[in-house]
């Protein structure tokens, strides 16, 4: 299932993202709410809306788009990351995982251009889980960007120079930071041609 964000929604349309908003809110636009409290709108759900209105989209839904997959398991997190990447320049179709494991499935599905991590994470921590994707070869070779809270950074530092993801941010950072770290990963990634939507 395809989902897009209500700034995408709002670009398409030629409207503001406070227009796409009312329609959610008086039910004429359906949507799901995210973990981290964000709209989405299923792509079909979508598409017939613009019918039922006779709205013709102002662009083409792109047929080459960055994907991009965090695994955190803190929801305040989530949503932040989620909100830089609406933010971003990059067109993002964006996936998360709340732990190790539930992110090594995910990787196989989504093939991310850029993986998003935080080490302290529940089950696997995030260093072992560079060290099993690196190792198993995976097919899509993701950039890897770590995010990180844990509080000895020398310790972190030892444990980042071994794992050697392709960057680090140390938490707290500001939301600046962290769009120019992804479009910074992003653009050293080919993009590969996504199916058809």
């Amino acid at each position: 299932m395809k989902y897009i964000s209500t700034g995408e929604a709002a670009r398409l349309c030629g409207v503001g993202i406070n227009t796409v908003k009312r329609w959610i809110q008086k039910g004429e636009l359906k949507c799901v709410i995210t973990p981290g409290g964000h709209w989405r709108i299923i792509e079909r759900d979508f598409r017939s809306f613009l019918k039922t209105h006779d709205i013709t989209p102002l662009l083409p839904r792109p047929s080459r788009r960055h994907k991009v997959l965090l695994i955190e398991d803190d929801p305040a997190m989530c949503s932040l990351v989620e909100g830089a990447l609406e933010l971003s320049s990059f067109d993002i179709q964006y996936d998360y995982a709340n732990d190790g494991y539930t992110g090594l499935m995910k990787i196989g599905c989504m093939q991310p251009d850029l993986l998003i991590l935080d080490i302290m994470l529940p089950e696997i921590n995030g260093l072992e889980l560079i060290h099993r994707i690196r190792k198993s070869g995976i097919c899509c070779d993701p950039r890897i960007m770590v995010i990180t809270g844990a509080g000895d950074r020398t310790v972190v530092k030892r444990g980042l120079d071994k794992a050697a993801p392709d960057a680090a941010l140390f938490k707290p950072f500001a939301t600046n930071e962290l769009i120019t770290c992804v479009e910074q990963q992003l653009s050293s990634k080919p993009l590969r041609r996504s199916r058809s939507l």
